[in-house]
């Protein structure tokens, strides 16, 4: 989505900008830092959130209990990824996500993930424009442990799941009935229903949820993007055998116990714009990398976890922060930032992590991100840049 303020143009005309080596790094008297956010840092594009009302399965109309259906009302809902439950502390350690059920012009149906915890709730568009949390807290009673033997109920927690980030693959499960069970989860991919790995419990105590981390790996190598979903057999003294789920093939954003799993998270969680000509890769100035256009104060995540090998400021690339990408061979480097970078050289840093904001510090024109990516042994350290439009685009569609 574009910006009327932040023309792609822009940059075009900006002959200084392609990049350059950290020996020219420098620390001047007095750093520039861009104009604070507006009150809405996600631009004119964002959905807005009006109100919710609890609709199957509540306790009263703003209470609802994991399971439920509740209906959020709002403007701009066109193309809802996610509606998040941001749980009560202040950082996202308790934050869920869930994809709607069911969309309408004005208002999306959900169900209440079981790892949600009362607290705000926000519309996030696929896009990553995110509406302002709402005004009103959704109560969110426990939820009833108690089901009949032959049962299991399995959920994830996020029903996106990026490698390297501070969430994994997450299932919450509990078996019915009155006696302890033997449990099997398996880990099933969606494109052919092979079980890619598995874990097995002994003595699960009925109504007691359960945990499975999954960390996005197969015999030590990163699983290949696509539809998962976790499986649970339980078995208990008896013989009674429950499973959670019959279908062979997960729905995306219907199956509870069902993710998708990405490899890499767009940067720029907002609505933006890809720039043209020179703001592109190559051409006659020699852009080593290419400009995403934002409004300024967006914040700018890590696409990729890693370790963070330069964090500085340059007259011509402002604040800027580069990162070492795991497993990929690649460093990924993003300049123009509004601020110095959140993390510091030598930071871990997780995919998704809040790297900083949007600006237009050092040689820019507009507010933007320039954004490179460069091969094996790294930036200006033996390694090649190269074109981040493809992989930009790739990860702008999945993310």
């Amino acid at each position: 989505m574009a910006f009327a303020a932040t023309a792609p143009v822009a940059a075009a005309q900006d002959p200084d900008t392609g990049g350059f080596s950290p020996a020219e790094a420098q620390q001047p008297a007095a750093m520039r830092v861009a104009a604070p956010p507006t009150a809405d840092l996600y631009g004119d594009p964002a959905p807005r959130l009006k109100g919710f009302a609890c609709r199957t399965d509540c306790v009263s109309v703003g209470t609802a209990r994991p399971g439920s259906l509740v209906r959020v009302y709002g403007r701009g809902v066109k193309n809802i990824g996610e509606v998040v439950f941001f749980g009560v502390d202040a950082d996202d350690s308790d934050d869920a996500a869930v994809a709607p059920r069911k969309a309408a012009r004005r208002s999306v149906l959900v169900r209440v993930p079981r790892a949600a915890a009362s607290g705000r709730l926000a519309l996030r568009r696929v896009d990553g424009t995110r509406s302002a949390a709402s005004e009103e807290p959704l109560t969110i009673a426990p939820a009833d442990t108690k089901l009949p033997a032959g049962v299991v109920d399995a959920e994830v927690r996020e029903h996106k799941v990026f490698f390297g980030s501070r969430k994994p693959a997450s299932l919450s499960y509990v078996v019915g009935g009155s006696r302890p069970a033997a449990a099997q989860v398996e880990l099933i991919r969606g494109r052919d229903g092979a079980v890619v790995t598995s874990w097995t419990a002994e003595d699960v105590e009925p109504g007691e949820p359960q945990t499975v981390e999954w960390d996005g790996t197969v015999d030590g190598k990163v699983a290949k993007q696509g539809l998962y979903r976790f499986q649970v057999t339980a078995t208990d003294a008896a013989g009674t055998q429950a499973r959670s789920a019959q279908s062979a093939a997960p729905t995306e954003g219907e199956t509870p116990d069902a993710f998708r799993f990405i490899k890499f998270r767009f940067p720029i969680m907002g609505a933006h714009s890809f720039g043209e000509e020179g703001a592109a890769f190559g051409g006659g100035r020699g852009h080593q990398g290419h400009d995403v256009f934002a409004e300024c104060g967006t914040p700018l995540v890590a696409a990729r976890g890693g370790t963070v090998k330069f964090r500085q400021f340059q007259s011509r690339a402002g604040n800027y922060v580069v990162i070492d990408g795991a497993r990929t061979g690649v460093d990924y480097a993003y300049m123009h930032l509004r601020d110095e970078a959140l993390v510091d050289k030598g930071d871990k840093v997780a995919t998704g992590q809040l790297l900083g904001y949007v600006g237009d510090t050092g040689r820019a024109f507009g507010c933007h991100l320039h954004f490179e990516q460069w091969s094996a042994p790294g930036w200006y350290t033996g390694g090649s840049p190269f074109d981040p439009l493809p992989d930009l685009l790739a990860w702008d569609a999945q993310s």
